[in-house]
């Protein structure tokens, strides 16, 4: 690749994503009650409770072993905390520039795999773009960073396997790692590097035993060691960690097949409904060079190798939003990287085809721009409410209560984020048991009345997260609605 190409494929996706998270607003948009909250934790405990860094990190890692298996993810969590505290601006454009280099990375593995610039551009912006693009703005999921961690691996892999220098093995064992310590279901990808280190080798050759067994004994030392890891990592999971604290991914004996076919017939009219049904319609399209199509089942059984296991992962709960990642990887390599370069397909059938990956793409444009819109407004009106509350508290002793139960973390966001503007009379609203208490710090049991509230903040409608009206009098409280939230003022407050 030459300095131009290079040049523009960097300054392509940089204004790309920087001009949706710009533009959309949701690079500033601050705070959402739903993962952001434990920036909030470690830098209160760091800043507040005077706890060091290191113990933080340990704590925190130590917590998240025993019930899942994301190391690399929390010491990240705490360094982050650490150096940038609540900016979660700041947080953001780290988490845009993780975007940009993914898409980049996609895009020259691509290159490597004889791809023309604009087949990579469309292979890296299908994996990237649709429901699974809110991993371009939250701060929570762990996607972005180990899609990353992978395209880089990959890019590194392929450039070894193309004839590179030794360390191009080495420095992709060690991204694949990377990737593999962050987010359990990405250890799921570590086969689909074997099996597709074995289909390069076997390029060209007849599919024998014999030859399958040269490419293993050539390729060894690596498949050995992402082996290895992959074994270890599972092991650990299975008999160390356990897989029953694993609540929305996996297999469960007490759901039923039938069960698990309506929660992939829903995702598929849901989340998936575009995949669904431009990838029928490329299929056909396909299936019409019946002859030589049937010469791509390897092709396809890569795509599956990627596809299978997360879906069988999210059997659950199914794909969904940010989830979608890493299994579109696999639809993207055989539709986008296989099907494009696919010699018999041409004419207007290729055009045909063509067409429906642009208008596949143009559907999950559309769908990640109104994601991003909602998630700036949602953020706009937490934000609101944050500092509008407490400007009408602080510095006195009224007190808040939050309501954003049963979303723990709703109510632990507005804990630390108050703990660290220097006031603590928060109060939370327990609907089941109809009871007012701190629920957070040493006087976590302590209870107040209603009349001695003086802002109540609270869902409305407009949130995805509203589950229920809370069964509270507010008759004595003027609403201020903030968006997606609601406030409620004791009248006589200034």
């Amino acid at each position: 690749m030459n300095r131009r190409e290079t040049f523009c494929v960097w300054g392509f996706f940089t204004v790309l994503v920087f001009s949706v998270v710009v533009g959309m607003g949701t690079l500033t948009s601050g705070f959402h009650l739903v993962d952001d909250w434990e920036l909030a934790r470690y830098t209160d405990r760091m800043t507040l409770e005077h706890i060091s860094l290191w113990e933080c990190m340990k704590d925190a890692m130590g917590y998240d072993l025993t019930l899942r298996f994301r190391p690399l993810y929390y010491i990240n969590r705490v360094l982050a905390s650490a150096v940038f505290g609540i900016n979660l601006t700041a947080l953001s454009i780290i988490k845009a520039i993780e975007i940009v280099i993914a898409h980049v990375t996609l895009y020259y593995c691509a290159r490597q795999m004889k791809c023309g610039m604009a087949c990579a551009a469309l292979f890296a912006l299908t994996v990237m773009v649709g429901y699974q693009s809110a991993v371009w703005w939250k701060l929570g999921p762990q996607e972005s960073y180990a899609i990353m961690m992978f395209a880089i691996g990959f890019f590194l892999l392929l450039k070894w396997l193309h004839g590179g220098a030794k360390w191009y093995a080495y420095a992709s064992v060690a991204f694949f790692f990377l990737m593999s310590v962050y987010k359990e279901p990405f250890i799921l990808l570590l086969p689909f590097v074997g099996l597709y280190i074995l289909y390069e080798e076997l390029q060209g050759k007849r599919f024998t035993a014999a030859n399958v067994w040269e490419a293993v004994k050539i390729r060894l030392p690596y498949l050995l060691a992402i082996g290895i890891i992959f074994a270890v990592e599972i092991l650990l999971i299975a008999f160390v960690i356990g897989t029953n604290n694993y609540d929305y991914i996996g297999l469960d004996e007490s759901i039923t097949l039938r069960q698990y076919l309506e929660i992939w017939h829903q995702a598929g009219h849901a989340n998936l409904k575009w995949y669904r049904r431009f990838g029928l319609v490329m299929f056909m399209i396909l299936l019409t060079y019946w002859e030589q199509s049937r010469k791509l089942i390897w092709e396809a059984a890569l795509a599956l190798a990627i596809i299978v296991p997360q879906c069988v992962a999210y059997s659950k709960t199914s794909l969904q939003e940010r989830y979608i990642l890493p299994c579109v990887l696999g639809f993207a390599f055989f539709f986008v990287i296989v099907a494009v370069n696919f010699r018999p397909l041409s004419g207007k059938r290729r055009i045909a085809y063509m067409l429906c990956l642009l208008l596949m793409l143009a559907a999950h444009g559309r769908v990640m721009l109104r994601e991003a819109h909602y998630f700036a407004y949602r953020g706009e009106s937490i934000q609101t409410m944050l500092e509008s509350t407490l400007e009408l508290v602080q510095g006195t002793d009224k007190k808040v209560l939050s309501c954003f139960a049963p979303n723990p973390e709703g109510n632990k966001t507005i804990h630390y984020w108050f703990r660290l503007h220097d006031y603590e009379e928060v109060f939370y609203w327990d609907e089941e048991t109809k009871v007012i208490e701190r629920s957070f710090g040493p006087n976590w049991d302590e209870r107040a009345a209603l009349d001695e509230i003086d802002v109540v903040v609270m869902y409305n409608r407009e949130d995805r997260h509203w589950c229920y009206e809370p069964s509270l009098d507010l008759s004595d409280f003027t609403e201020c609605k903030c968006g997606t939230i609601t406030m409620y003022v004791r009248n006589g407050n200034p």
